[in-house]
């Protein structure tokens, strides 16, 4: 009797194993990440975006274009994030956003890519969308971005994951457009 008991314990305790890990292979976002949010302040601006995980800040401090800048960045298998806060430099005014939207529509021309360019409202904030794919190393890319200036900075907001990538693309849903522009307070 003590044998079977052992058994049936033993058995009850292999069976439950595999149901616990046969449910860790979920592939649901929302059992896999814990979204949340993360404030990001450059100059006299402060956006608030939506992240399935905390981004950290890169010791790059100028943009390739010579403009001093703040970058924040993360990525993960399944996608790569990333913010740039471009600010004037000495000498160095601003390009308006849609000069530098042009400017990354010729980057995205050299690609091959297939992009669109819509306005949206971040919050109130006029901002240019664009949308596509890109072909790299035989992979399709999907690429994201909001650009936007706000408070004397220029945002460039970028979610970029691969088109075939289930998980980048619900992680991509869950946390596109919900970047939030801080209005400037009085006094």
């Amino acid at each position: 009797m003590n044998v079977q008991w052992k058994r049936r314990l033993v058995t009850g305790l292999l069976s439950a194993s595999l149901l616990v890990v046969a449910g860790c292979g979920s592939q649901n976002v929302m059992d896999n990440y814990s979204f949340g949010n993360q404030v990001i302040r450059s100059g006299q601006s402060e956006i608030t975006i939506a992240l399935p995980y905390e981004m950290g800040k890169s010791l790059q401090s100028t943009s390739n274009d010579g403009y001093p800048m703040d970058l924040y960045g993360a990525n993960s298998e399944h996608i790569m994030i990333e913010v740039k806060a471009i600010q004037a430099g000495p000498g160095k005014p601003l390009p308006t956003v849609e000069d530098y939207v042009k400017g990354k529509e010729g980057e995205f021309n050299s690609l091959g890519a297939t992009m669109t360019m819509n306005s949206v409202n971040l919050n109130g904030t006029p901002a240019t969308h664009m949308d596509g794919t890109f072909v790299v190393q035989n992979r399709q890319i999907r690429i994201s971005q909001y650009i936007f200036m706000n408070e004397g900075v220029l945002w460039n907001i970028t979610y970029t994951y691969p088109s075939d990538d289930q998980v980048g693309a619900d992680i991509s849903k869950e946390i596109e457009q919900k970047i939030y522009v801080t209005e400037k307070k009085e006094g």
